[in-house]
């Protein structure tokens, strides 16, 4: 199974060249309005409306500490503090705010998690004139 979190936004453009060019997303999808972006095994759309959803949080998981601290070192202006070690759910991490406000966190586990199906294949772009 597969899945796709779905955000209003009022500010699409800008939001989708944040997650492209600023968090390493690879567009995957373009439909009327929405674009479907993906890193890794996640899927994140964003979709042209007339108020912005800003609930939720986009977390991009890396593989170790110094990922982490590297795109920190990318993302000062726009973090909400440094990265520190969460003893309560064993993970190193910042949290960040995209240009619709809505907030975002990149993290690594400090213990295994095993593999995820499918992580680390970036599929090429999909346009649905394409299917």
């Amino acid at each position: 199974m597969s899945g796709i979190v779905f955000f209003g936004t009022d500010r699409h453009d800008a939001v989708v060249d944040f997650y492209t060019e600023r968090l390493d997303f690879d567009v995957w999808l373009e439909q009327p309005a929405c674009t479907i972006l993906r890193h890794g095994t996640l899927l994140v759309g964003f979709c042209q409306r007339e108020e912005t959803e800003t609930g939720g949080i986009v977390t991009v998981v890396l593989d170790d500490r110094d990922a982490v601290d590297e795109w920190y070192d990318r993302l000062t202006d726009v973090a909400e503090g440094p990265p520190t070690e969460n003893t309560e759910y064993r993970i190193y991490n910042f949290f960040g705010t995209d240009p619709d406000g809505r907030s975002f966190e990149v993290q690594t586990f400090l213990h295994g998690t095993g593999s995820i199906p499918g992580a680390g294949t970036q599929s090429e772009t999909r346009n649905p004139s394409d299917t």
